[in-house]
Order: C-alpha cells, then sequence, then structure tokens
C-alpha cells in the first residue's frame, strides 16, 4: 500500500514539472561545459589536421626523392652491367683496356649499391620518424609498432650487407688495376692470358702462372666463363632497365607514398568531425 502512495506521489504535476526543471538545468549545464571546452577542441582538431597533412607531405617528398634516387642507381647500374660485358667480351683481343672496362664496371656498380642502399635507408628512417610522430595524432597501432621495428631491422641489414660488398668490390678493382700494370709491365704474360681466353690451351706452368697473376679478373677467365659472366651482367642491366622505366613512370604519375596517402584519410575524417563539432556549436549559439 505504501508503495502505491509513493507512486501516485510521483505522478503529481508538482513532481514532473520538478524534474523538467531539473533536465532543463542539466542540458543548460551540458551546454555551458561544451562552449567551455569548444575552442579547445577546435584547436586541437585543427593542430591534428594541420600536423597530419604536412606528416603526408613530408613523407611524400621523401619518398619522390627517394624514387629519384633509384632511378638513378639504376642507371648506374646499367652503365656498369654494360661495361662489364663490353669488358669480357673485349678481353681477349685487349687485356690492359678490357681490364680497365671490367674496373670501372665495378666502381660504377658499387656506387650504384651505396646509392640505392642510402636512398633506402633514408626512406626507412623518414617513415620511422613519421610512423612515430603519426602513432602521436592516431589510434595505437600494433601493425605501426610492428611496422617500426621491421625497418630497423631491415636497416641495419642492408647496412651490413652493403658493407660487405662495398669491401668485396674495392679488393676486385684493386686486382683490376694490378693486372693493367701487369700487363704492360709483363707483355710476355698477358699473351698467355691471351691464348688461355680464346684457345683455352695452355701449359699447366704457364696457367698456373696466369691465374696467379690475375685471378679474379677476365683476364684469368676462359671462354665458357666468360660467357657465363656475360650472361650473368646482361640479366643485371636487364634488370636495371626495367627498374628505370617502372620507376621513372611512377614519377611522372606523382610518385606519391601508400602511408601519405594514409595520413591525408586521417585529415579528411577529423575534417569532418571538426565540421560537426563547428555544426554543434553554431546551432548552441544561434
Amino acid at each position: 500500500m505504501a508503495f502505491l502512495l509513493r507512486e501516485l506521489k510521483t505522478k503529481t504535476p508538482e513532481v514532473k514539472h520538478r524534474n523538467l526543471i531539473e533536465k532543463v538545468k542539466d542540458a543548460s549545464r551540458e551546454k555551458e561545459r561544451f562552449l567551455e571546452v569548444y575552442p579547445q577542441m577546435k584547436r586541437e582538431l585543427e593542430e591534428s589536421i594541420r600536423k597530419l597533412h604536412a606528416l603526408a607531405d613530408m613523407i611524400d617528398k621523401v619518398y619522390r626523392g627517394y624514387t629519384i634516387t633509384q632511378v638513378l642507381a639504376s642507371s648506374t647500374g646499367a652503365v656498369s652491367g654494360f661495361l662489364t660485358i663490353l669488358g669480357l667480351a673485349l678481353a681477349p683481343v685487349s687485356a690492359g683496356f678490357s681490364v680497365g672496362l671490367s674496373a670501372t664496371g665495378l666502381g660504377l656498380g658499387a656506387a650504384a649499391a651505396v646509392m640505392s642502399v642510402s636512398a633506402t635507408i633514408v626512406e626507412k628512417v623518414s617513415m620511422v620518424f613519421v610512423e612515430a610522430e603519426a602513432s602521436e595524432l592516431l589510434p595505437r597501432n600494433k601493425d605501426t609498432e610492428e611496422n617500426i621495428q621491421d625497418s630497423l631491422k631491415e636497416i641495419t641489414t642492408r647496412l651490413v650487407s652493403v658493407s660487405k660488398k662495398f669491401v668485396n668490390t674495392v679488393d676486385d678493382i684493386k686486382k683490376n688495376i694490378d693486372a693493367i700494370k701487369l700487363t704492360k709491365a709483363n707483355p710476355c704474360l698477358a699473351n698467355k692470358a691471351k691464348r688461355l681466353m680464346t684457345t683455352g690451351k695452355l701449359s699447366a706452368k704457364s696457367t698456373k702462372q696466369v691465374m696467379k697473376a690475375f685471378g679474379g679478373t677476365a683476364l684469368a677467365m676462359t671462354k665458357r666463363a666468360r660467357i657465363m659472366g656475360a650472361a650473368t651482367a646482361g640479366h643485371s642491366l636487364a634488370l636495371d632497365i626495367v627498374s628505370i622505366v617502372k620507376d621513372t613512370k611512377h614519377l611522372q604519375e606523382g610518385a606519391k607514398a601508400e602511408f601519405g596517402a594514409k595520413l591525408r584519410q586521417q585529415a579528411r575524417d577529423l575534417e569532418q568531425k571538426l565540421q560537426e563539432l563547428i555544426r554543434v556549436h553554431d546551432s548552441l549559439t544561434q
């Protein structure tokens, strides 16, 4: 019975009126609270949008520079491959000149490798920086953290790889330079090397002398070995040409990074939220 009386009392007009007044007061307090924090919310959204666009522009600029450098590296690699093939082809005809071409080809190949790896490292480091900056503006993403770790590991691996390759290339260039000097100082030995390259027929003693003097250069290679070397260089040359065509086309189309596009999409999403915030503010202040 007491319960029914309480229910009847809550349905009286006075109680309903008081509840309505409380709701209006609550709504008024919410409005005041919103209008109070609105300037800060608007500033933070605008700042996040600006930063996202700036990061996207930055990564696109780095990516375009990376692509241009890769074109240059591939072009240098293509010249290196051509000189290597030419050096192998001319080895039986002109020992000193062919070795000079091979040494130049090796040097350009090393330069192309260093150029390519350097561009990759700059691009990866920039991506790590941008992803770290963007992670402060976007929701935490496990994939982003893994990408950063993978990029750092790849940078280390590439540095070790190019360092080893550079050391080996310097050693090969030294061998070719020494071979050039030896062909001038010992024409008889150079002629033996030519016979080994053309006919493959040479005494065991002479063959040993040639291999010891010109080992690691085209002058100590048989005809079959030179053909295999030329085929390998030709394959690398073809890959460089394909890479040049692909990257050049990419540059003509704008060469924008995928992550840059993702950042711009996030900026557009925030711009929509900003417009919604402004509309709510305008509706409350009119």
